[in-house]
């Protein structure tokens, strides 16, 4: 039997947000455990708090209250600049906009995280040729994101997410821009690459579709996460 870690701890997590005179609770006493090789779908209406969530758990924002482990490693009481190390070497994001660097081609937008994390340019580039090929994508890696069409560009950013080998992806909407068909492809793409990698995966969505090729499907209920029934 294969050893599964714990990728992703939360546990009571708090997050409120001052609005006029009152203030906004959105996420209340949130708990989650994800472990390696799992993907877990968030699927909840705009403004219920999925984006909170992900932004606390990948380190982009403090909790108000509560306690976050990724990768084995306490954040609590990190500071900022620990919080980024952390977050660079464990987390990879995905966004609903590919974000691309438009004057750099696909392999050397794959190429940027691992430089900015100190690898060599040799390795940094075979790295990004191997991601790329395993994306469907061996023969686009000198195109720029104009000369991609929505779901090679996405690909790319799925390539890029996992370039450093982190534990956990974070995904918002990264399917939100595509046509279905297009979706699904990416989607699986998206989920064999956290499988093989050993990593977990947390990904907000509204297609239902989607949601349903993960192995846990969540939704935010009064500020806490519970299953989500279809």
């Amino acid at each position: 039997m294969v050893d599964r870690h714990v990728k992703l701890k939360l546990e009571s997590i708090n997050r409120t947000y001052a609005q006029g005179a009152g203030e906004l609770r959105i996420l209340q006493g949130a708990d989650l455990e994800i472990l390696s090789g799992e993907i877990v779908a968030l699927v909840a209406p705009s403004g219920a708090g999925k984006s909170t969530l992900l932004h606390v758990s990948g380190l982009l924002e403090r909790a108000d209250s509560g306690s976050v482990t990724i990768c084995d490693v306490p954040t609590d009481d990190l500071s900022d600049r620990e919080r980024t190390l952390v977050r660079r070497q464990h987390v990879g994001y995905i966004y609903q906009f590919h974000h691309l660097l438009p004057e750099f081609n696909a392999t050397e937008n794959v190429m940027m995280p691992q430089l900015i994390a100190g690898q060599a340019d040799r390795v940094a580039k075979a790295r990004g040729e191997e991601l790329l090929s395993m994306m469907g994508l061996k023969d686009r890696g000198t195109h720029r994101p104009a000369q991609l069409s929505g779901g090679e560009q996405q690909r790319v950013a799925i390539a890029r997410a996992l370039a450093n080998s982190p534990g956990l992806i974070l995904a918002d909407e990264p399917t939100g821009n595509l046509d279905p068909e297009t979706s699904s492809v990416v989607f699986d793409l998206l989920a064999d690459s956290i499988r093989n990698h050993d990593a977990a995966g947390l990904i907000a969505t509204h297609n239902h579709d989607i949601a349903k090729m993960a192995d846990r499907v969540l939704t935010l209920k009064d500020g806490k996460l519970v299953p989500f029934t279809f």
